[in-house]
């Protein structure tokens, strides 16, 4: 009897030492900065966004809606002999954006040259706790080895022609030097269209944008990706039906209409990109978070473009409806 007296005493005991006032907002969140970079070989200008982290016990879209996430710092990046100071500057945001109005970013004036290593440093001078730095290895811009610059057809010369009724194999290098070891961690490719769409008297143009198609870098040596028969027809058909109006575009031997770009993405980039593409979780997936800006969130990276136009078969006009191609006397279907 004694005994299990004891044992209740003991337990009320630990139970009433409990609190129940558990904190849930940890005061070591709000001293984080989140910070978005990409340096883009292409650019004469580069922007670096810097935020944040904040916790909140109200509802976190209202909080962010009408609080100033900004944070006032010095940015710098550096090259190890060069140092561009960056300068703040303000954007104003959509009215559809749910968030604060306005936002900081800060601009930076410089082109990167390949194969260099950028170190980006983040402090705030009201706080100096708040210091974050990032660096980024540079790619090479990609070259392009097929599709070709230019074709020659007859006596003339043009961009050349991509059947897309058939398999084609886009090959590009790490660089044009290939004697040089591969620094792009992985490979983005992107399709671009531009057409006008005719209404009455008036030509409205557009850009139907397709991609990104992610592949994982594999060395320094020739990198390929294969386009499946019909594989870009069917995507622009699919965005132009019900072809409620008549379709023209740029079909001249050096046209700017259809264009392959490929971007070399660095390894921090790439690493962010797989990890938050929703192709590589499930509902039971628990996303794991990745960041190479050390003591803060978020990612700096960079990544290098090059791109090619090209021209489409006769067959792909006809079935797309553009400028009235007349249909082929060859067999032209999608099916």
């Amino acid at each position: 009897m004694l005994r299990q007296l004891y044992t209740k005493v003991i337990i009320f005991a630990v139970l009433g030492g409990c609190k129940t006032d558990v904190e849930l907002i940890a005061p070591e969140a709000r001293e984080k900065l989140v910070v978005y970079g990409i340096l883009r070989a292409e650019s004469d200008t580069q922007y670096v966004r810097i935020g944040r982290l904040f916790v909140t016990r109200e509802d976190a879209a209202a909080y962010a809606a009408r609080t100033d996430l900004s944070v006032h710092a010095q940015v710098q990046l550096t090259d190890g002999q060069r140092t561009w100071l960056a300068m703040p500057e303000t954007v104003i945001k959509t009215p559809q954006n749910p968030f604060f109005p306005i936002h900081v970013v800060y601009k930076i004036v410089m082109r990167p040259a390949p194969r260099t290593r950028y170190t980006l440093t983040v402090t705030v001078p009201d706080n100096p706790t708040l210091n974050v730095t990032a660096t980024t290895v540079m790619p090479s811009i990609p070259y392009i080895a097929r599709p070709e610059t230019t074709m020659i057809v007859g006596s003339l010369t043009s961009h050349p022609v991509i059947d897309l009724m058939k398999r084609y194999t886009i090959q590009f290098f790490p660089q044009s030097n290939t004697q040089l070891p591969a620094l792009g961690a992985g490979y983005e490719l992107r399709f671009s269209f531009t057409y006008g769409e005719v209404r009455g008297g008036d030509t409205i143009w557009r850009t139907l944008n397709i991609g990104p198609r992610r592949i994982a870098g594999a060395g320094s040596g020739a990198q390929s990706y294969i386009l499946q028969e019909k594989e870009l027809l069917t995507t622009v058909y699919a965005n132009l039906s019900p072809f409620n109006y008549p379709y023209v575009y740029d079909n001249s031997r050096f046209s700017r209409a259809w264009r392959l770009q490929i971007t070399a993405l660095d390894t921090a980039l790439y690493n962010y990109l797989r990890v938050n593409d929703p192709a590589n979780t499930d509902f039971t997936t628990i996303k794991p978070e990745y960041s190479n800006v050390q003591n803060g969130l978020g990612v700096f990276g960079s990544a290098a473009t090059a791109e090619r136009f090209f021209r489409i078969d006769s067959c792909s006009e006809y079935l797309l409806r553009l400028n009235d191609a007349p249909k082929p006397s060859t067999p032209c279907s999608l099916e």
